[in-house]
């Protein structure tokens, strides 16, 4: 009896893919979007002074300009950091939806539902190029 090789029994096996829990993660992007308006609050005041500081060099002197830009800089640090943070947590929850839709789409296509399955692989918005 041959072995068969590596390749071969590679492309053979049956990958199972984990099954996306959608209530965990509906849960998890709740989570998120009550948290939001904390993040927005945080945000808020230092773009306010970043615009503030950017209207003041404008018409700043020389003297002046030097502190109103080192200024400038520690408030955009802390934007950048906070802001980061922020964009990450869209990013994975943005993800999270998109899992959840194609778990939607699979448990669609499981139940027969083909017409609406196909109806939602045909809408841009499904996909998934945002």
């Amino acid at each position: 009896m041959a072995k068969k090789s590596f390749w071969k029994r590679l492309r053979e096996r049956k990958i199972e893919h984990d099954k996306i829990d959608i209530v965990k993660d509906t849960e998890a992007i709740i989570e998120f979007l009550e948290e939001v308006q904390s993040d927005v609050s945080q945000l808020l005041p230092e773009l306010k002074k970043l615009d503030e500081l950017e209207r003041e060099r404008k018409v700043a002197t020389s003297g002046i300009l030097h502190v109103n830009l080192e200024t400038q800089a520690d408030v955009l640090d802390k934007l950048l950091e906070r802001y980061q943070y922020f964009q990450d947590d869209v990013d994975i929850n943005g993800l999270r939806i998109k899992a959840i839709a194609n778990q939607f789409l699979k448990n669609a296509k499981k139940a027969g539902l083909s017409d609406l399955v196909h109806e939602k692989n045909v809408d841009k918005r499904w996909k998934f190029f945002w």
